[in-house]
């Protein structure tokens, strides 16, 4: 299990933190106790950094109060060190801060495809050969001014699903194969950051074998590496050059250096939807007493709603749900703490083709709202049903988003 740190900027700088976790459903173990004092040590405010779980099914909670189980007397142990190690990980980030290019690229990648599927009269979480998933694979190269890679930053969305209830053993998923398979080759570390996976899984899932998770793992690694292998060397672009006349007329294009864009910029919007009605304490226990295995975990699932609402629900019947849009260079960062589904990232990288972009899911939390489309909320999934967001939420986020992207 693994974390990586990115620090960029000068004077302000910034921290984007990739970390093989499930989630923090917990304000005070993620706000109060993680991000705040994460922020404090580094000398930032709490919005210049984005942490993005990779929301591995297989990880140890972060969260004192979900370790509820056999062992759980280690793991306020276990957040400690990771958040001490974060914090010296993010002052050594600091101090090596040097000059640097990121060089941008799409690529694709089959590892994902769309867990909606239909059995008998309802809809499992599960593949659909019949739906069309997003392949799109965004890859960024993190270069000096010697040419040589410092990192490589992954943004891709899929749920790390891989390895299921069989297996006892804690596991990055396919992100751990994928980074090692990359790092490897680039002599550099691999940050991963977690793209729109609301109805994502890749096709084999749920196995007791952890190879399953490698093996998907190279799916990931392979797409990365190839597309690695497409790019450009750094702040270049290609120029056409000449025809030249041979058997037939060719032409000739060469790359040409290129002033790099060195734009950053930071902000946080807030989006506001209207979320369904809220259960009760009462109405919550009544419901989820039959689904759930013990009072320990009915008392838990009820707390951890209420610790949904934080800062998140409003008087007036809506959510106001935070996006921390980041300009980085060429690339444009989407980053929010729910969980949307494809068709979110899918439309706005459609609707602005001359833009990059990259989504970030499970950023920021606590929470982690599904997001889902209204077709999900009239076919009852189940991730419609966890979220208290209202059906519409997610086409309201994207003409917001849409607009914001346009505006930069």
């Amino acid at each position: 299990m693994e974390a990586v740190v990115i620090a960029f900027g000068g004077d302000h700088p910034s921290f984007i933190i990739g970390m093989d976790l499930g989630w923090i459903g917990c304000h005070q173990c993620d706000v109060i106790n993680f991000r705040s004092r994460l922020a404090r040590e580094l000398g930032v405010e709490i919005d210049d950094i984005l942490v993005n779980l990779s929301q591995t099914h297989k990880g140890p909670p972060f969260c004192i109060h979900e370790a509820n189980r056999e062992g759980g007397e280690f793991v306020s142990d276990y957040i400690e060190k990771t958040i001490t190690d974060l914090i010296a990980t993010g002052k050594r980030a600091l101090a090596l801060r040097q000059s640097a290019d990121i060089t941008w690229a799409y690529g694709k990648c089959a590892l994902g495809t769309v867990r909606d599927l239909p059995v008998g009269g309802q809809v499992v979480v599960g593949f659909n050969p019949e739906l069309t998933p997003d392949d799109t694979l965004v890859v960024g190269k993190v270069t000096n001014k010697n040419g040589e890679v410092l990192a490589t930053i992954v943004n891709y969305g899929c749920h790390p699903t891989s390895v299921g209830w069989g297996s006892d053993l804690i596991s990055p998923d396919y992100v751990g194969r994928a980074r090692e398979l990359v790092e490897t080759a680039t002599g550099a570390p691999m940050l991963f950051l977690l793209g729109a996976c609301g109805n994502v899984a890749p096709k084999l899932q749920y196995a007791a074998d952890t190879a399953v998770a490698d093996k998907n793992g190279e799916i990931l690694g392979y797409a990365t590496l190839a597309t690695l292998a497409t790019m450009l060397p750094a702040a270049s672009e290609l120029h056409f050059d000449q025809v030249i006349t041979s058997g037939s007329n060719l032409g000739t294009w060469l790359p040409v250096k290129v002033e790099p864009n060195s734009a950053i910029d930071r902000r946080k919007i807030f989006i506001e939807m209207a979320h369904k009605v809220l259960l009760s304490e009462e109405e919550m226990r009544t419901a989820w007493t039959p689904l759930t295995a013990s009072e320990v975990f009915l008392n838990f699932r009820i707390r951890k709603q209420f610790e949904i609402r934080i800062d998140y629900v409003t008087e007036n019947g809506t959510v106001r749900h935070p996006v921390w849009i980041w300009r980085l260079g060429d690339a444009i960062v989407l980053a929010h703490g729910g969980e949307a589904y494809l068709e979110l990232a899918r439309e706005l990288r459609l609707r602005n083709l001359d833009r990059m972009i990259l989504f970030l899911d499970m950023t920021n939390g606590p929470g982690y709202i599904y997001l889902p489309t209204k077709i999900a909320y009239e076919q009852n999934t189940y991730q419609s049903q966890q979220s208290i967001v209202a059906a519409g939420g997610l086409e309201e986020m994207l003409e917001v988003l849409d607009r914001q992207i346009k505006a930069l």
